[in-house]
């Protein structure tokens, strides 16, 4: 199940941090109003902010999920938009927690929760993308993004069951028809721009300050009339191109738009493939390009990115079904909230 270890990667800060949005632990105030403090030898250290069916979410669980991105807020942020951020990464873990922990209680009934091997082959992929050599490594890496080895487990396990129950209840249901693609492409052109690019070669007769122009101009006058006889434009430009320039053995250099001089551009893009300038002067002389492949449309044709085009339509459909799955799911749950997200204290741990 590739995807779902995907999915974990891509939310992982530098490949390591879950993607998960976070609150911190806060001790459960204990009956009668007053604090923990208040009461010597009394430390109530988690409570059940959540009840999903018949399994409770904690703080604890909240805060140890949420840790990374509530480290990120504390760096980046101060003041009053540190808290609106904060109040909002609440929300989502709260809501994202509520909804993994119900895919999850599915999977398990329906059978779909991955074996040791397989949660272990997933670690073991993701000690390689982070290029961690033995398991001390990767855990000191896990603890610089305030994460444990075996919260990375659990997650593996638990996002390897879900996508297994998003595979069957979603993915397999979604049909794509080719004339949705070329809707979305013809609709969506700005996803699809690009900077025309050329490729060229290049001869360069400079003309040194002071230097003879008309000598010049002869000489790539008589370059170009020996590749207009047959020769081969590399095999000219070794003898005839300035080697100053770094390219005097005519190699093939791929151009933009706007790299170029306006007068060698304006060449570049008009010549068809296999083209070969007239001598055209700028100011370090004067220059012969062949064109050898052009790439001038400013939107990619279709074809050329219709998978793209397939991945993005696939990952629309498959984003609006798996919200309506949840939603009936939710539904028919018994899902109950014990706390909000302003009564969650929002402050980092130290890794």
């Amino acid at each position: 199940m590739s995807r779902p270890l995907c999915d974990v990667n891509r939310g992982l800060g530098l490949a390591l941090a879950l993607a998960l949005l976070a609150v911190p632990v806060l001790a459960q105030t204990p009956p009668g109003g007053s604090q923990p403090g208040d009461q010597p030898g009394v430390m109530v250290l988690d409570r059940v902010v959540a009840v999903v069916n018949d399994e409770a979410l904690t703080l604890s669980e909240i805060q140890e999920e949420g840790q990374p991105v509530v480290r990120k807020i504390f760096q980046d942020y101060i003041g009053p938009e540190r808290e609106r951020l904060l109040e909002q990464a609440q929300r989502r873990l709260m809501d994202d927690l509520i909804d993994r922990r119900l895919m999850y209680q599915i999977a398990k009934r329906e059978g779909m929760l991955p074996s040791i091997a397989e949660v272990n082959s997933a670690i073991e992929e993701l000690k390689r993308t982070n290029k961690a050599t033995d398991d001390a490594q990767f855990r000191a890496l896990l603890k610089a993004e305030g994460l444990t080895f075996e919260q990375i487990r659990r997650n593996i396990g638990e996002r390897l069951a879900i996508g297994r129950l998003l595979a069957r209840q979603i993915r397999a249901t979604i049909i794509i028809e080719e004339v949705e693609l070329v809707k979305y492409y013809e609709s969506h052109p700005e996803k699809f721009k690009r900077i025309p690019t050329a490729e060229i070669r290049h001869i360069l007769v400079a003309v040194p300050p002071e230097g003879d122009e008309g000598k010049a101009r002869a000489r790539a006058e008589e370059a170009l009339a020996k590749i207009q006889a047959g020769a081969d434009f590399a095999q000219v430009a070794r003898q005839y191109s300035d080697t100053s320039t770094g390219n005097s053995g005519g190699e093939i250099i791929t151009v933009h738009r706007g790299d170029l001089a306006p007068e060698i551009e304006a060449a570049a893009f008009s010549l068809r493939p296999g083209g070969v300038s007239q001598p055209i002067r700028t100011g370090s002389g004067w220059h012969l390009i062949k064109v050898e492949r052009l790439q001038a449309e400013p939107r990619a044709p279709f074809a050329e990115v219709r998978e793209s085009v397939r991945d993005q339509v696939f990952q629309e459909k498959f984003e609006a079904k798996r919200k309506d799955w949840l939603a009936s799911q939710r539904a028919r749950a018994f899902i109950q909230v014990l706390v909000q997200a302003g009564d969650l204290r929002t402050e980092p741990r130290k890794p």
